[in-house]
């Protein structure tokens, strides 16, 4: 359930759900009114907020590492929807707060939504078996509307409920003595006399809730955590107002470090903003480096696609590579892909094609609309090639498509605006994922990317090939062969940025907080280390062309062992002494590899998690941890077990349904 919470979860708020423009973003809570103009809007987007321009850094700007700015990716900030009347923040029937970042469950009013859905389950399920379409259809758009209403937007762009963003106009070390907003309901949620459920997110301090969002500790290691931002920012907002508000808070930061320069790391969402910044705000003097990290330049073809209501569920690969390649998304449930690959098949294809196809086409148009449609970050999310003819269609309003239009204006111009700025003198670099598709009950499956993000824009222009296809045998490279990946599924050579740009296969989006010790790793090196200087020579020992693995367990399982004492593990049977020093040198070798590869990382995972499951060390270690058994073979077999079954189920009735059959 948690995995399918994930992955739904991934699915929904990285393309599409949850849009709002945020008409309100006040360090704590501000009191936010309702807005009736887009002017009004505006104001609000820029609150006088009271920023302490006082030096905070011991090293008052002489150390040699600059403060790194982390501008997140989407629902990675604290946003809190608001009554319209100002009275503060909107409640559940629980008395939670709507969030948008913490948690999915906490979107919407849950509970509420739960017991309506309760009372429609019966003739909802009566106009299913019946086939009573356009019934069937408003009643999903009604429990839809329900959950989403909060979040909808007028087609001016403005929210028709406000919001308040939790704002850190301070470093990462002061923000360890501010209580998280979110805690202190949880605290009170917690105690509740009702016996209401507790919340399944909380972060006692801000602190942990931005170390929860991207954990860049090394970065503290060698510069300290006042030397640490993190920019909060609605995610459903207006991208030039938060990319206004970027270069205020720049300036912040170089008073509270007495540094003249700042670095910043744009993650996901966060290059449409670093997009405005670059080409509006931006001062060259301001900046020491600049890194996009599975950045969404180019924006993301998932969001058009769902925009667009753009499903294959009546697509012959339902039966066979679909929902299996979907489990790319939460790998260890591959198993279950191929599961249903077979009972899909039970459903009428007609019936997926059809019935399923429309109620989803409807329910987009007529609910989601009110949240995609009309919300400007959205739009900066629409690839370019896309842009034009999706906003004639979509966009009603002149007001919102004078926005999108000028955000559009720079999209098409980014790969020159960064090579105008690196020609410069502006040390700009990106880190992309490839290989992966996107979710494949979607039109835009095929193009290679990291799931959520296309590779040609996170990558700002490498040329790249289809999902499991390479480029043609007879393909010229832009400037020469050493510029192709070693499988040949894409030329960095006509890139914006070909030699400072680094590319993870098999680097899913939705892993990077998994991948500290690598990918995120990598970025810290690039603003920490001068020595990096491009992704081909001067690259630290980051090759250009390097591939995802699984560091983050393994590297807790490491730190557990280094904090064992020597009495400890003197008190241990000399065989399973032995046993866990050679797991945890197997560990550190592999960590320590410049050469990265998923199958050594696991194996490397399995043996200190088997070393410290056999003398009862793991981390939290009960009677109900799961053995390493359970942990590390039972999925393998089981994806052996549902893909043969999947297979021979298709070679024997083809890529079609069992109904000719029953």
């Amino acid at each position: 359930m948690n995995t399918f919470k994930r992955i739904l979860s991934m699915i929904l708020c990285a393309a599409l759900l949850i849009s709002t423009v945020c008409l309100h973003a006040s360090a704590k809570s501000a009191n936010v009114q309702s807005t009736d103009t887009v002017q009004q809007a505006l104001d609000l987007l820029t609150p006088q907020t009271e920023v302490d321009h006082t030096r905070h850094t011991n090293c008052n700007g002489s150390c040699d590492y600059t403060p790194i700015i982390i501008v997140p990716g989407i629902m990675q900030s604290q946003v809190y929807v608001q009554q319209k009347d100002g009275s503060g923040d909107m409640h559940t029937v629980d008395g939670f707060p709507i969030v948008e970042g913490m948690d999915m469950e906490f979107m919407f009013d849950t509970k509420s939504v739960k017991q309506d859905l309760k009372k429609m389950l019966f003739p909802m399920l009566i106009n299913l078996l019946t086939g009573r379409k356009n019934a069937f259809t408003d009643q999903v758009c009604e429990i839809l509307d329900k959950c989403f209403y909060s979040h909808y937007f007028n087609t001016d762009g403005t929210r028709q409920y406000p919001a308040a963003v939790d704002e850190y106009w301070y470093s990462f070390e002061e923000a360890k003595n501010h209580p998280e907003k979110s805690y202190n309901y949880a605290k009170s949620y917690r105690e509740d006399k009702d016996g209401n459920t507790i919340p399944s997110t909380k972060y006692e301090t801000e602190f942990d809730f931005i170390m929860a969002q991207v954990d860049v500790s090394s970065y503290a290691k060698k510069a300290g955590y006042d030397h640490m931002y993190y920019f909060a920012y609605s995610s459903f907002g207006d991208t030039f107002s938060i990319a206004k508000r970027l270069d205020d808070y720049i300036q912040m930061v170089k008073d509270q470090t007495g540094h003249d320069k700042v670095s910043i790391v744009f993650i996901s969402l966060g290059g449409t903003i670093g997009n405005v910044y670059l080409s509006e705000y931006c001062d060259p003097n301001d900046i020491d480096r600049i890194v996009f990290a599975a950045a969404a330049v180019d924006g993301s073809y998932l969001l058009s696609s769902l925009m667009n209501a753009d499903l294959i569920l009546g697509d012959k690969s339902l039966y066979t590579s679909m929902l299996p390649d979907l489990m790319t998304f939460s790998p260890d449930n591959l198993w279950l892909g191929y599961l249903l690959s077979v009972l899909i098949r039970f459903v009428p294809q007609k019936f997926l094609s059809g019935f399923v196809s429309d109620v989803a086409y409807e329910a987009i148009h007529r609910v989601l609309g009110n949240l995609l449609y009309n919300c400007p970050s959205m739009w900066a999310l629409v690839p370019s090639a896309e842009y034009p003819a999706m906003a004639d269609e979509l966009i009603q309003n002149s007001v919102l498509r004078e926005k999108t239009d000028a955000y559009y204006r720079i999209q098409k111009r980014a790969a020159q605006t960064l090579r105008r700025l690196r020609e410069n003198g502006m040390e700009i670099f990106a880190i992309c994922g490839y290989n992966l598709p996107m979710p494949s009950i979607l039109s835009c499956y095929a193009y290679s990317s990291d799931n959520i993000i296309q590779t040609a824009s996170a990558s700002i222009g490498a040329t790249v090939a289809p999902f499991g296809e390479t480029l043609p045998a007879d393909y010229v490279p832009a400037i020469d062969k050493s510029y192709l990946s070693p499988g040949r599924e894409l030329d960095a050579g006509t890139c914006a940025l070909p030699d400072h740009t680094w590319f993870i296969r098999n680097q899913s989006h939705m892993t990077l907080q998994k991948v500290m010790h690598d990918t995120i790793e990598l970025c810290i090196q690039i603003v920490a280390d001068k020595g990096i200087t491009d992704a081909r020579t001067n690259n630290g020992g980051y090759k250009q062309f390097n591939n995802y693995r699984p560091t983050r367990y393994l590297v807790e399982l490491c730190h557990t062992y280094e904090s064992l004492t020597a009495e400890q593990i003197a008190a241990l049977p000399a065989k399973k002494a032995a046993a866990l020093r050679d797991a945890y040198a197997q560990g550190t070798a592999v960590l320590d590899s410049m050469d990265w590869d998923e199958a050594a990382a696991i194996q490397a995972e399995k043996a200190m998690y088997t070393a410290l499951y056999n003398v009862k060390l793991l981390p939290g270690q009960s009677r109900d941890t799961a053995t390493p058994f359970k942990r590390y073979e039972w999925n393998p077999i089981l994806e052996k077990i549902t893909g043969t079954w999947s297979r021979l189920t298709n070679k024997l009735f083809g890529a079609q349904d069992f109904i000719p059959f029953v």
